[in-house]
């Protein structure tokens, strides 16, 4: 249950740069415990999908809120079921490219998280070299529970910057 075939065609140099953006998490120290967590943990094929959206609807919140989020969702859930898994795909692929990941590197800059920085820029010009001859992209199990440990690195950098703000203020 839950694995998607992506059509990246023309698309692939998008794709490459969307999926180098978690990089940015090889800069925070919470990533490994986090990753293997998520990565290794027996879980139910239906468990991790159900995961991969809560946790994707929770992550686009911080970008559009909680009801643009869940409209956004909605939306690539309806193109999924009238236009095929590839549209309600591309519109994900399309928010992530144009808001998502743009919203990303600047959260990373206001935080001075240049490390961060550096790993996704490495990786984004990794991505676009190794992948030339990728036709098709499967958003399968595995990269579902590295989204899912991307979405929670990123709300415990988030977490540790607000306890440590409060801690400067108090």
């Amino acid at each position: 249950m839950g694995v998607y075939a992506l059509d990246v065609g023309c698309l692939r140099p998008i794709v490459a740069v969307v999926g180098a953006h978690g990089a940015t998490d090889l800069a925070a120290w919470q990533w490994p415990p986090i990753y293997a967590a998520c990565c290794f943990v027996p879980l139910p094929s239906h468990a991790v999908t159900g995961a991969f959206v809560a946790t994707s609807i929770a992550h686009f919140a911080e970008d559009c809120g909680p009801d643009g989020s869940l409209a956004l969702h909605s939306l690539a859930g309806f193109l999924w079921i009238a236009g095929g898994a590839q549209r309600g795909l591309e519109l994900m692929i399309a928010y992530l490219a144009c808001v998502h990941t743009p919203l990303h590197y600047v959260r990373c800059w206001r935080r001075r998280r240049w490390g961060a920085l550096g790993a996704a820029a490495l990786a984004t010009l990794t991505a676009l070299a190794t992948t030339r001859h990728v036709q098709v992209v499967s958003v399968g199990h595995s990269i579902q529970r590295l989204v899912i440990a991307h979405v929670f690195t990123e709300w415990c950098v988030q977490r540790r910057r607000e306890s440590r703000a409060g801690s400067v203020i108090s």
